[in-house]
């Protein structure tokens, strides 16, 4: 009986198994792709399709492989057709021309060789910087390459061959493009539907915002929740990752084509609006975490109370009139918004997924009409909610007022107030935000209704062809807004060049020089003052007439000075800077680089083809087809060392995997044309699992490429002196070659490691954390508010360069985990270094909308030393930890005290509100609860940076001069805080 049992378990579990493997397969595009390579092998076995292809038709397969392979829709396909075709034929056009010239020299002759080999050397180096460049040209200026390869090094200075040989890769280029687009719309007929996945992606993340919101609504009455806090940190985690998604979605199928009543651009601006949702969540509704005392440095003073980030064990002060007071609107608001987030779901679920094929006019407006009425109805539901939430905030200080007064004037607010403030500002701001989206709700509907079906086209634009996929592109205003150089991907510098001149130092040294001089009407320059002067006077040289010295024309101080003034001339000071900065953007750039990389790499293993006919180096080329030592270095290239290293060893696996079943295949058929197709399309099964189910496609790729060669090559061309097991030996030796001379190049010749580039670019995104606290208190401290737009547009720029440096850091840590390394690299630390400075830039974002509304003269004005001291502790933190970064160097052991600043300005700000409300009870109004919710937002800055230099203490240790070991460590340690200044030692203590 139990065997019985089993056998009908194991029976039901090997069916299901089945039945999942079988829903991958039957599916559009693994049909499509096995149905591809059946007909690529086709018209390789048939001869007279293969005669087109000459003695390179085996490499269709390669080719539909490398390039044109089968993608999820139509419009990425066609974009791949068209892309890869034009690459091809620039490819084919240049070497033919390259060819041509070569012809003119004579057979063999130095100049033919010599002439291909610059032309192949060329089309390398700028195909390099292209890929580097452009993202989506990166498998055009492979293929580029690719063609080029096989035609600059065969066949040189032979007239007969120019035209024929370019012929034949014509012809195989169109070949393999075709078939993969045939293929896709065969089997688009048999399995129709959608896989645009942009607008689901959209719904998928609404979702995710209402079930963060909904596990966050406790903090609105400071309760307690039973739910653990890594759940919280993971659903927020999620948000984050799918805010990041969403936009790479978008940069990606904004410029696709589609069929429909609506382009998605109507909905681009959600993408904004979701990562505006999860900030505020950040900010104003994070979750909580048990509390860890550090000692040494004292806590606000709000009964000892733990942070929004802490949250004590112990029992808490419970203020029930302002908790009961404030949690009924609030929850009445939370839910008015979590209704608007439902319907913006619904509305974008049902206006992309509609059937649009036959469908009247009238049903659009029918469909329309009732998304209309559904976006109008959560739009009011909102509205009175937030006026709700508005009114009971104005007058909620009264009764805490009152109640304050009874128990003593100088008794500190709970810390009750501040949570909830901060929550129920977190909620008026997403109630702002879900108004924004309704009202881009109603204009899709309305477009809906009056667009008939079309076809969406992309625009050929240099960011089509440049932009890679950007984590952040919108402002709060929905405009793009672009980082420096005019591009959202901003490019990771690494910053270990000490030769370049700071921009301070290039002016002091222009000064310098300038000064040796004196003005027009003979007044010297004075010594003093060389920086404002030399900003003035010296910057463009705009205002200096240099003269002649008076010395002797014959002499050598004449024409020494003769030459300094020329040198120093206005033009030539404008030439010189101009030429400087070309030189660094030369120097400097990645893209240059990889396109010099490319070049000598394609120079290095393709030298031997070049040489005289009959030397052994040309023999040994030819013999061995040396071309793919040469295709496969290109294809494992990568800008990166981690990048490099993971594409090298797959691939170096994959073509073995590959040369092992070749040889299998080719003992089991030889060259029977019928038992290649079934061998190669079989292998195809697993392969086509691999690239779509796994993530090791590079692994997969190699080893499809590595059959053409091996099965079809003696098929076109026997050759009776190389046996299958050579054949697959040396194909396997050639393109293991390459992989190698890749990892070689980028890991010892030109190494560009991920680490070295995390680390610099971190000390680069804390400068530009910096900068950014300093602008948000530069516009608080400004009397006059003038230049708002130009500010604001300033802070937003920063703010994105910040996201976007935060996105990149984030995959290099990926990418490093594939770097060799004799010791193991930090990576945890690493994750905690970005995710405390995307908490530090939630943060900052949440002040800059925050600070919008508070009470200037009495959070501000009269508060003005407090936040003085405030301000420079938080950059000297900042700096201390950038400098740590960028030097590789401990931290000082002392540094001022952030927390102890904050107490002081929280203390002075409440003296400051008590006052003001004691004069006028009803004083101030909705602004104190900004008030108190920008003082737990800085209390919250206060903790993040503390975690900063906790982590970056334990990344680089502390420079240590007082410890335990020493007489009065004891006593000052314990004091540090009452004084002041924060110690980061404590970390190497415990």
């Amino acid at each position: 009986m139990n065997t019985a049992n089993s056998f009908k378990v194991w029976s039901c579990n090997l069916a299901k198994r089945s039945l999942s493997i079988a829903r991958v397969f039957l599916a559009r595009r693994p049909l499509a792709r096995l149905l591809s390579t059946f007909l690529c092998s086709v018209i390789i076995a048939a001869r007279p399709f293969s005669r087109l292809g000459g003695q390179y038709a085996f490499l269709v397969l390669a080719i539909k492989e490398l390039v044109f392979g089968v993608q999820e829709n139509l419009a990425q396909q066609l974009e791949l057709t068209v892309l890869n075709v034009l690459g091809a034929l620039i490819g084919i056009g240049v070497s033919t021309l390259a060819k041509y010239l070569a012809s003119l020299a004579g057979y063999n002759t130095a100049g033919a060789r010599a002439t291909c080999f610059i032309f192949l050397i060329l089309i390398s180096f700028f195909a390099g910087i292209a890929k580097s460049r452009l993202v989506r040209l990166q498998l055009s200026t492979r293929i580029s390459c690719f063609i080029s390869i096989w035609l600059l090094t065969n066949d040189i200075g032979v007239p007969s061959h120019v035209l024929s040989d370019s012929g034949n890769f014509l012809w195989i280029t169109l070949s393999a493009a075709i078939i993969c687009l045939f293929s896709l719309l065969a089997m688009m007929l048999i399995f129709r539907g959608s896989t645009t996945n942009f607008e689901t992606e959209t719904v998928a993340t609404f979702a995710l915002l209402e079930q963060c919101l909904s596990s966050s609504l406790y903090r609105v009455g400071a309760r307690e929740t039973k739910m653990p806090y890594s759940h919280y940190r993971q659903l927020h985690n999620q948000l984050l990752q799918r805010s990041i998604k969403l936009n790479e979605s978008y940069s990606q199928a904004a410029f696709e084509l589609r069929i429909g009543r609506l382009n998605l651009q109507a909905i681009h601006p959600f993408v904004g609006i979701v990562e505006h949702l999860r900030r505020e969540l950040a900010w104003g509704m994070a979750p909580l975490k048990p509390a860890h005392s550090v000692p040494g440095t004292p806590y606000s003073p709000r009964s000892g109370a733990p942070s929004l980030y802490e949250h004590a064990n112990g029992a808490v002060h419970h203020d029930s009139n302002f908790v009961a007071t404030i949690e009924p609107p609030a929850l009445t608001l939370a839910h008015a918004v979590l209704d608007a987030m439902k319907t913006v779901e619904h509305l974008i679920f049902v206006t992309f997924h509609q059937r649009s094929k036959g469908q009247t006019t009238q049903a659009a407006q029918s469909v329309s009409g009732s998304q209309k009425a559904a976006v109008h109805a959560a739009e009011r539901h909102l509205k009175v909610a937030r006026d709700q939430m508005r009114e009971v905030l104005r007058h909620v200080f009264d009764q805490v007022d009152m109640q304050q007064r009874a128990e003593g004037k100088h008794a500190h607010l709970p810390k009750e107030i501040f949570d909830c403030s901060v929550a129920a500002i977190a909620l008026l701001q997403m109630a702002q935000e879900m108004g924004k989206a309704l009202q881009v709700a109603e204009n899709v509907a309305t477009l809906y209704e009056e667009s008939p079906t079309r076809l969406w086209y992309p625009r050929i634009t240099l960011q089509w062809l440049g932009v890679p996929p950007g984590p952040f592109i919108s402002d709060d205003n929905g405009d793009i807004v672009f980082a420096s150089g005019g591009t959202l991907d901003g490019e990771i510098v690494d910053i270990g060049g000490d030769e370049r001149l700071t921009v301070m130092e290039a002016r002091q040294g222009l000064a310098e020089r300038a000064y040796s001089f004196t003005l027009v009407k003979g007044r010297p320059v004075p010594a003093g003052g060389l920086s404002m002067r030399y900003k003035t006077y010296a910057a463009s040289a705009s205002k200096m007439d240099l003269r002649v010295s008076d010395a002797k024309p014959w002499t050598w101080t004449f024409w020494s000075g003769f030459i300094s003034m020329l040198w120093s001339t206005e033009r030539m000071l404008r030439v010189r800077v101009w030429l400087s900065k070309r030189h660094r953007a030369l120097q400097h750039s990645s893209h240059w680089r990889h396109g010099l990389k490319n070049a000598i790499g394609v120079a290095v293993l393709t030298l031997p083809a070049f040489l005289p006919e009959g030397s052994p180096g040309r023999q040994w080329f030819q013999s061995f087809r040396g071309q793919w030592m040469t295709i496969s270095y290109l294809w494992v290239l990568e800008t990166n060392t981690g990048a490099t290293w993971r594409t090298g060893y797959l691939r170096l696996f994959g073509t073995l995997l590959g040369a092992l079943y070749a040889y299998v295949a080719s003992l089991i058929c030889g060259t029977n044309p019928y038992g290649l197709v079934a061998m190669i399309t079989a292998f195809d099964i697993p392969i086509t699992w691999i690239i779509l189910k796994t993530t090791v496609t590079p692994l997969a790729v190699p080893a499809a490429v590595t059959l053409p060669p091996i099965l079809f090559a003696p098929y076109i061309h026997p050759d009776p002196n190389t046996s299958a097991l050579e054949l697959a030996i040396i194909r396997a030796i050639t393109i293991a070659a390459g992989i190698v001379a890749a990892l070689i190049m980028n890991s010892l010749l030109f190494p560009r490691h991920c680490r070295v580039l995390f680390l610099s670019d971190t000390s680069r995104t804390l400068g530009l954390l910096s900068s950014l606290y300093l602008t948000l208190s530069h516009d608080m401290f400004r009397i006059y508010r003038t230049r708002i737009r130009e500010e604001r547009r300033k802070t937003l720029k920063l703010e994105l360069q910040i996201r976007s440096a935060l996105y990149r850091l984030s995959a290099l840590v990926k990418t490093m985990h594939d770097e060799l390394s004799l010791l193991p690299k930090p990576l945890r630390h690493y994750r905690q270094v970005i995710t405390t400075m995307q908490k530090l830039l939630d943060l900052m974002t949440g002040l800059r909308k925050i600070r919008e509304n508070i009470p200037r003269k009495e959070t501000v004005a009269n508060v003005f030393k407090e936040r003085r001291e405030f301000m420079s502790c938080v950059c000297i933190t900042l700096f201390a930890c950038q400098h740590a970064f960028r030097a590789r160097e401990p931290l000082p052991q002392f540094l001022p005290s952030t927390r102890h600043a904050f107490t002081n300005l929280e203390a002075h700000v409440q003296e400051c509100i008590r006052r003001a409300r004691e004069e006028d009870p009803h004083a101030l109004g909705l602004s104190l609860v900004y008030a108190f919710a920008e003082l737990e937002v800085m209390q919250n800055v206060v903790d993040t940076l503390e975690e900063l230099l906790e982590v970056t203490g334990r990344l680089f240790g502390t420079s240590a001069w007082l410890t335990h070991e020493t007489h009065f460590s004891r006593t000052s340690t314990m004091e540090e805080g009452d004084h002041g200044w924060y110690s980061t030692f404590k970390w190497e203590e415990e």
